[in-house]
Order: structure tokens, then sequence, then C-alpha cells
């Protein structure tokens, strides 16, 4: 299984498949533009902002969608171009998996599916 620090790695076109879900136990909750989370293992607390479009991606995480419809569906909700909208919703998947907070819903092995550059 892939390290969740290492799914920048994965190529694109699996990337956009990805279909965020939540690590079970994890209680947060979103008000506003912030994002409240209680770590129960060490009792600690961590607040992230977001902005507008972080907002409407994290609605879309643990719905069965995959990163590159969340993107489609807020770009095309707004007149956003997809692309950048990706990016954000992208960005935003990647800080929470590293903090512990979402992972793929899909298992991949990182070893099958990142070739080294050949030279």
């Amino acid at each position: 299984m892939i390290p969740l620090n290492r799914l920048k790695e994965l190529p694109r076109e699996i990337i956009e498949q990805i279909e965020p879900v939540f690590f079970p136990g994890i209680q947060f909750k979103l008000e506003e533009d912030t994002l409240f989370i209680h770590e129960t293992s060490n009792g600690r607390s961590l607040n992230i902002k977001l902005n507008v479009n972080e907002i409407k991606a994290f609605n879309y995480f643990n719905r069965q969608v995959s990163l590159k419809n969340i993107a489609i569906i807020i770009g095309s909700s707004t007149d956003q171009n997809t692309e950048e909208v990706f990016s954000t919703v992208a960005s935003l998947f990647f800080r929470l998996a590293s903090l512990r907070i979402c992972h793929p819903k899909k298992i991949y092995r990182i070893d099958e599916l990142v070739k080294p550059d050949k030279k």
C-alpha cells in the first residue's frame, strides 16, 4: 500500500480518480472557513483555514466522488478553470492525507504505478 506522504507521486490519471474518505474515528467540525479537528490519540486540536473552493471540495469528500469530478462540479458551478480548481482540490486532499485525516478509498501500490525514469 502507498504511504500517504507519497500520494503526490502517483500518475495524474490515478490521482484524478481518487475518492477521498475519512479515517474512522476522526472528529471534525467545519465552521465558516475553518476546519476544526480534534485528535483523540493525543488530545490536541488542529485548526485549518480553508478558502471557498477548499470548503466546497471538503464537502464532497467521503461522498464517493473522485477528485477530478469534484473539480468539474466546482468549476462548472462557478465558471472557474477546472484545471485550477483541480489543483486546489488535489492539494487539499494531499494536505489532509498527510495529517491522517483522509485517505484514498481504493488501495494503491506505488511500486506498480510509479515507474522509475529510464535514462
